[in-house]
């Protein structure tokens, strides 16, 4: 059952995307900072979808990056810490006597 919603899902998606490349297929003008382009309407849609895609992606990268860089530092100190605890478990126990007195 979920395979046909899958499958009538993802028929309407590309229905859809015809269209919409249906009805803005007419030349525009894309001015960039080299020259000037003339390139359907949806070409340029789409261009600009996959950029903001692309720049996504770079940004979740990053932060992915930074948080597995923390991730393994935090993960370090845990067992530098651990051990500390370990060797302050193993210490013997002892009381002074006559220090005070």
């Amino acid at each position: 059952m979920s395979r046909i919603v899958l499958m009538g899902g993802l028929i309407l998606v590309l229905v859809l995307g015809a269209a919409i490349g249906y009805f803005n297929a007419q030349p525009v003008h894309f001015d960039y900072l080299v020259g000037v382009l003339e390139l359907p309407l949806i070409a340029v849609l789409i261009l600009a979808f996959c950029a903001g895609v692309v720049v996504a992606l770079l940004v979740v990268g990053a932060r992915l990056l930074s948080l597995r860089l923390e991730l393994r530092r935090s993960a370090r100190q845990l067992r530098e810490l651990e051990i500390e605890l370990r060797n302050l478990r193993n210490l013997p126990v002892t009381t002074e006597t006559g220090a005070s007195q």
